[in-house]
């Protein structure tokens, strides 16, 4: 029944518990701002439409917050039915497809290579995106979410923006005595480098101190030794300068070695599928570890991604991996082998 009396007091209550809540953030954070981040980052080309999508889905399915999708793509057009796709099931974010027009640039030793010239486009980030972005989180668009991050985001963007640092990645490698000549060739002082598949940016440090100009002229002065790309390019401007990311956030999936899945379910939140063998090839697609980025295909799509190599490859590793019987922790095993049939024998 209702009460006036009663429902006075809980709005009192109310009122005092936010008062305190307000009292506590004033009081505990006036030289340490708490910083929610909601800006991601993606580098694309028509190649990795489906990726690129399926990150974006596995995003958007374990947050709480609004995302502000940034996307720098060759042929933005290409991505809009996507988009469509994208709004047609989601109502958490917004999306702004930035075309990358600049032209007569030298991308070094792409060819024959599983990347493509999409993945030097962050190095023009900050000529790109609005520079009023105060900070995001770039993205590659072999990552998927598993789990709800925006816990962890949030307390390292905020410990970042509160730090002298510009980036926080997680470390790849460490120095000694195999990474010497690696090392010196970058031209690194410091005895450790990061993989920047996750990257998350302090962008008004990044723009005030002009790195962007900074990176292309690097990129310029290593174009003849870079062997990762623009990563290279990022670990020698930077030289072990950043804030250390725990590896659930980056965390690597070689789809060529037995995966731990329980483990990865339980406690990891972005899967970064870093090998040139990936969930969306018939090989990979044998691997356990698939799952993460197939259960995100069959969610949106109610279908396997699978890109075809080259035929004979494909048909040969279709049929040995069936011989080892690997396709019983195959999720929906008969829509997998139409899939896999229809990329070797029709495409």
């Amino acid at each position: 029944m209702f009460s006036l009396a009663r429902d006075c007091k809980n709005i009192k209550y109310f009122s005092l518990k936010f008062s305190l809540i307000l009292i506590f953030i004033t009081n505990s954070h006036q030289n340490n701002t708490i910083v929610f981040v909601n800006n991601f980052v993606y580098a694309a080309d028509t190649n990795y439409n489906k990726q690129l999508f399926y990150s974006i889905n596995s995003l958007l399915n374990n947050t709480n917050t609004n995302l502000n999708l940034h996307i720098i793509h060759k042929e933005p057009d290409s991505f809009k039915e996507y988009t469509a796709k994208l709004e047609k099931n989601f109502n958490n974010f917004s999306i702004n497809l930035y075309k990358f027009n600049y032209k007569n640039i030298e991308f070094p030793n792409i060819e024959n290579k599983h990347v493509s010239e999409a993945t030097y486009y962050r190095l023009f980030i900050e000529k790109i995106i609005p520079q009023n972005i105060e900070n995001y989180i770039y993205l590659d668009a072999d990552i998927v979410a598993i789990n709800n991050f925006d816990e962890y985001i949030n307390e390292i963007m905020s410990k970042l923006n509160n730090s002298n640092f510009t980036i926080a990645c997680r470390t790849e490698y460490v120095y000694n005595n195999k990474k010497v000549d690696f090392f010196e060739n970058l031209e690194m002082s410091s005895s450790k480098y990061f993989n920047a598949g996750v990257m998350f940016v302090d962008h008004k440090k990044w723009v005030d101190e002009n790195i962007g100009n900074l990176l292309l002229n690097k990129l310029a002065e290593l174009k003849d030794k870079l062997n990762y790309w623009d990563q290279d390019v990022l670990n020698s401007f930077f030289d072990g300068k950043y804030i250390e990311l725990n590896d659930s956030i980056n965390y690597p999936l070689n789809l060529r070695w037995p995966v731990p899945v329980e483990d990865i379910e339980e406690d990891k939140l972005f899967i970064h599928y870093q090998s040139n063998n990936k969930p969306w090839n018939i090989r990979g697609c044998f691997n356990e570890g698939s799952k993460f980025y197939q259960n995100v295909a069959l969610d949106s799509e109610k279908k396997y991604h699978l890109v075809k190599t080259v035929k004979r490859y494909d048909l040969f590793f279709l049929i040995l991996k069936t011989i080892q019987l690997k396709f019983i922790k195959i999720d929906k095993k008969f829509n997998f082998y139409k899939e896999a049939f229809k990329i070797i024998f029709y495409n």
